[in-house]
């Protein structure tokens, strides 16, 4: 059977609707158990149609993680701060780290380590590339009020990185004192951010 031909605004909303299906189901399922046929089920559309836009579920997990990403930073920072009219303080910056491992508003809660694992090695996506990391970084800090004039931004994206690895993990984890790790992971964070 020949393969179906998208016009392009077609092609951008089903990719929308497909990664939209992605995150309820990531919730629920986690990515084991969260399959093409859910994924498509849930958009409305015919399971062949997925592999129009990604050679595998992974590929896919990969664009769902930058796509939800890119997503909820407007959410967490607000318009205000993203126009420029307001800088966000040091209490702003607690509360967008510990909303980036909310398992209510984050996606990388719901990934294990063992995802992360099955991503890197079926795309290359998150292949560390420091200046990309350190790009994202930066713009982030942009936002923010009170920034250490020795701030190193490198060593912020890892941090970053640390703390959602320490998120996936939760279930290797004490515990007992989970949330008191992702607390100093935090003020770590927040002491190489601010003066």
């Amino acid at each position: 059977m020949p393969k179906r031909t998208f016009a392009e605004g077609e092609k951008d909303q089903l990719r929308i609707t497909m990664l939209e299906a992605g995150f309820p189901l990531l919730k629920q399922y986690g990515m084991t158990h969260t399959t093409v046929a859910k994924i498509t089920n849930v958009a409305g559309i015919a399971k062949g149609t997925f592999y129009h836009f990604w050679k595998n579920k992974e590929e896919y997990m990969a664009e769902l993680i930058i796509y939800h990403r890119q997503k909820m930073i407007p959410v967490l920072i607000g318009d205000d701060v993203i126009s420029g009219r307001r800088k966000l303080t040091e209490d702003d910056a607690r509360i967008y780290l510990h909303n980036v491992v909310n398992e209510d508003i984050s996606i990388y809660p719901h990934l294990t380590l063992e995802d992360e694992a099955r991503i890197f090695k079926n795309t290359d996506e998150f292949l560390p590339d420091i200046e990309k990391e350190s790009a994202i970084t930066r713009g982030l800090i942009g936002y923010l009020d009170n920034v250490r004039e020795d701030v190193n931004i490198p060593l912020i994206a890892n941090m970053s990185k640390i703390l959602v690895l320490t998120s996936e993990s939760k279930e290797e984890l004490h515990k007992e004192v989970y949330r008191e790790t992702i607390d100093t992971l935090i003020e770590a964070i927040l002491d190489l951010i601010f003066e």
